[in-house]
Formats: structure tokens, C-alpha cells, sequence
């Protein structure tokens, strides 16, 4: 008698990709970041307002959203082009630089508990009621939008 040796393997469909990437994201930031590091802010739930700009209140959500997205890439390029491994602070610096309140950007920490440095920073801002998540890495800006988690915040760890 001749057995089967195959195993039934197949592809995950794409949403189910898409939440396996999401949530090795999270697991990324939560175990990169120290609690102590001090290496983000926690956004409140009224900051959200206030990190759409001015140009952009008028319009509909889903335009002052792809605003806010737009600001983050070009502050985060424009750090990157000087420095393709920047710190924390200067990540949060150029966010707020950019328009947006401190209270609602999160920043995860640039260098490990062991003073080498972090393979990839993430960064978020809130814009409304979305979050947009940019992860920073070989000089490289990434940024895609997401839901909040269920406290208001954009990503996962202790806030600093």
C-alpha cells in the first residue's frame, strides 16, 4: 500500500497575509522597544484633531488623511536623506516640525537595551481615526495606514 506523503500546504489568501504581517509589526515594536527607553509618547484621543493640517480640515476625512500621510514620508525622507540610521529624537523632532502635536506621535526606540542599533525604527502619528505606521530601515520609509489599537494608540509596548 502506497501512502500519501503530502501535506495540505497551501497559500494564505492575501487578508490573511496582510494580518500575519500586521501583527509581526506589532510583535516587532513591542519586543524593540524598552519600556524605559522613553522612546515614544503616548497619543491622547483629542491630539487626533490636531494632527491634521490646517489646508486639509476642510476636506473629507480620507483627504486629510492621505494629507497627514503625505507629511509623514516627507519629514521621515527628508531625515533619512541626512542620515539613513537616525535616533529617536530626531524622528520625533522632524514629526512635530511637520505640524503634528507631540501627543500624538510614537516613536519605538533607535538603539537596543544593548547600545547597538535598532534594525528598523517604527513610527506613528495619529491623523482622525487612523494611524499612520511608518517603519524606517537601510534608509528606507515605509508607511501604511491601520486602525487604532483598542486604547487610542498606534503601536504596542509600554509608553515611555
Amino acid at each position: 500500500m502506497k501512502r500519501d506523503r503530502t501535506i495540505g500546504h497551501r497559500a494564505a489568501p492575501a487578508p490573511a497575509k496582510f494580518g500575519v504581517l500586521a501583527l509581526a509589526l506589532l510583535l516587532t515594536v513591542a519586543c524593540s522597544a524598552p519600556a524605559s527607553s522613553g522612546a515614544r509618547v503616548e497619543a491622547s484621543p483629542g491630539a487626533a484633531a490636531h494632527a491634521i493640517s490646517p489646508a486639509s480640515r476642510g476636506a473629507s476625512p480620507a483627504a486629510a488623511t492621505s494629507d497627514a500621510k503625505a507629511r509623514v514620508e516627507a519629514a521621515l525622507n527628508n531625515v533619512t536623506a541626512a542620515n539613513r540610521k537616525p535616533a529617536s529624537e530626531q524622528l520625533r523632532s522632524a514629526l512635530i516640525d511637520a505640524g503634528f502635536p507631540t501627543d500624538s506621535v510614537e516613536v519605538t526606540a533607535s538603539r537596543t537595551p544593548t547600545g547597538l542599533d535598532a534594525d528598523a525604527v517604527e513610527v506613528a502619528v495619529t491623523a482622525g481615526r487612523t494611524c499612520i505606521v511608518a517603519q524606517l530601515r537601510n534608509g528606507r520609509v515605509t508607511s501604511s495606514l491601520l486602525p487604532p489599537l483598542a486604547d487610542g494608540r498606534c503601536l504596542v509596548g509600554a509608553a515611555g
